[in-house]
């Protein structure tokens, strides 16, 4: 608190003593005084209903000595990969076979956003297993997701959803991640992503991600693209919109959006060399230097 007839502060660093004197350097009334009710104001709202809690909210409540606040709790979330071909790392490959990369960074991005994730066994091309776990998932947990999903005559967990619930969606005008469905099990939400490892993963984190963070109660769902100048051309307009994993470089001075050589939707080495997702809007076609949407992936996981 200010002393009486005190109304302004100098830092201490900016006086010396000379003798038995304190010499000060010039001061404006209010100088380095924070005023009560500067920051917020008697009865203003702090944090709106809906807003994730991160640690600057946390801070803040702290500030004003809010102790509690009512939160939505963690979204429980059934976890299954489908496919005989899959295998967990570290045990040998068959003709046919590969890992089931899904598993691990599907997991990832359910973690990032606060999910509590409850992760089944590989289930195996099968309408009885597929009906089995599923109803199991949907006893027990808030939404299902599955990778996996597709076309094929093997693929039995559409079949499996119609006879428990509802087919909502198939397919969506977008690459990768065209073989996706939403649908209910028994009145529980389920999405399914597709079974290749880039695909799944960028619609977990364009499709599934919004969908999750509304369901655990949050009002800003959306990452607001940026638009920067495209390091790349793309002379060839596609039916579908494109999501593309590239990143940020700087190039006489300023910043490019670079695409990866190889996106296919199989390359995981595309999202590890990306640090976001650039979109090419359906039937577009864009030149180089032309403003491009870019999503980073520092907005998109967590």
């Amino acid at each position: 608190p200010l002393p009486p007839g005190a109304d302004a502060v100098v830092a201490q660093e900016n006086c010396r003593i000379e003798g038995d004197r304190i010499w000060l350097p010039a001061v404006n009334a209010g100088d380095n005084v924070r005023c009560l009710g500067e920051e917020t104001a008697a009865g203003e709202r702090l944090i709106d209903a809906g807003k994730r809690l991160r640690p600057q909210e946390l801070g803040l409540l702290a500030t004003f000595g809010v102790a509690r606040v009512k939160v939505y709790r963690r979204l429980r979330v059934a976890l299954l990969s489908s496919g005989n071909e899959l295998r967990e790392p570290g045990e040998p490959l068959g003709a046919g076979q590969i890992y089931n990369s899904n598993r691990y960074s599907l997991l990832g991005v359910l973690q990032s956003l606060g999910c509590e994730v409850h992760d089944y066994p590989i289930l195996i091309d099968d309408l009885g297993a597929s009906r089995d776990a599923l109803a199991d998932a949907a006893s027990r947990f808030d939404l299902i997701i599955t990778s996996g999903v597709s076309v094929g005559e093997e693929d039995h967990l559409k079949q499996a959803i119609r006879e428990l619930g509802e087919l909502h969606l198939w397919r969506l005008a977008i690459q990768p991640g065209k073989p996706l469905a939403f649908g209910e099990v028994n009145g529980t939400p389920w999405i399914g992503l597709p079974g290749n490892p880039a695909a799944a993963l960028v619609t977990s984190l364009v499709v599934a991600r919004p969908f999750l963070l509304r369901a655990q109660g949050c009002t800003q769902v959306q990452v607001t693209p940026l638009r920067l100048p495209a390091g790349f051309a793309w002379r060839k307009a596609n039916v579908r919109q494109q999501f593309l994993r590239a990143r940020l470089e700087a190039v006489d001075g300023r910043l490019e959006v670079r695409l990866f050589p190889r996106q296919g939707s199989a390359m995981l080495t595309s999202a590890t060399w990306a640090d976001g997702l650039a979109i090419v809007e359906c039937q577009r076609t864009l030149a180089e230097g032309e403003l491009v949407q870019y999503l980073p992936f520092s907005e998109l996981l967590g």
